[in-house]
């Protein structure tokens, strides 16, 4: 038996061990390519590592703009969504207007930089809305993202039952207790959308725990804590299990408690 590890990106502009961060995941991908996925996050982009801290810190530690610029290949080729066990749609950001069915993103063109619309960007920058509007709208404007937009719980029921999958999981926003069980269905029903946010003490400032998603033998726990052994290979989300990405594109190359049994009658 093997454990395998989905990470949900945004590897880099947190600290100054991003090199660091990604030197070590893909080391572990290269041993364990068949156990190891990294899925592309919105800071896996030129116009994020140039606004933050990785091009500077790439500059300052190798002076040379060429590693940088491979850098930028390696974040453009990154899967951009996961399959797990057929249950779980797993991307960085969250759904978008543009998807109905999981092979809809075999037509992205992933070996982009992220427009500031469309599916792409919605794949990486979209939100779930606030409980209070889920159920109201279906999308609406991201003025906090300044782009993509953000969701609500009939677009989620769509693709879910559509695709037959339990839940929608994605990263990207900061969690007090690193995750968040998104339970527009109802308190009792399993969530629709789960948000865990692996990076404890986020930026040095939130006081906010890590939390990290363990899926084994059909049951979901979660684990959350204030302190990984190592800050500085921890990043935002990541998930333990079988794990298959959805396949490259038309490719030119390629609230809750833990240990929440799944169902799928429960979590509309």
């Amino acid at each position: 038996y093997r454990t395998n590890l989905l990470f949900l990106g945004d590897y880099v502009d947190r600290g100054i061990f991003s090199l660091e961060v990604c030197v070590f995941l893909f080391c572990l991908k290269l041993n364990y390519p068949r156990n190891v996925i990294m899925l592309r996050g919105n800071h896996e982009s030129r116009a994020m590592t140039e606004h933050f801290t990785f091009r500077s810190e790439i500059l300052q530690k190798f002076h040379d703009e060429e590693i940088y610029e491979l850098f930028i290949k390696l974040f453009e080729a990154m899967p951009i969504a996961a399959d797990v066990n057929g249950d779980y749609l797993c991307m960085h950001g969250g759904i978008s207007p543009e998807l109905e069915a999981k092979t809809d993103i075999e037509s992205v063109n992933r070996f982009i930089e992220p427009p500031l619309k469309g599916f792409l960007c919605d794949l990486l920058w979209s939100d779930p809305m606030d409980d209070r509007d889920a159920r109201k709208m279906k999308f609406s404007p991201n003025p906090q993202r300044e782009c993509s937009v953000k969701f609500g719980l009939e677009p989620v029921k769509q693709i879910l039952r559509t695709n037959n999958f339990i839940s929608v999981i994605r990263a990207h926003q900061v969690q007090v207790d690193g995750y968040k069980m998104h339970r527009w269905g109802g308190h009792q029903a399993f969530p629709s959308v789960i948000t865990v946010f692996s990076a404890p003490n986020y930026c040095g400032e939130y006081n906010n725990k890590g939390a990290v998603i363990l899926i084994e033998n059909d049951k979901m726990n979660i684990n959350s804590t204030r302190m990984w052994y190592t800050r500085s290979i921890c990043h935002k989300a990541w998930i333990f299990q079988v794990v298959r990405t959805l396949p490259h594109g038309k490719d030119r190359r390629h609230d809750g408690a833990p240990d929440e049994e799944k169902s799928r009658q429960r979590h509309l």
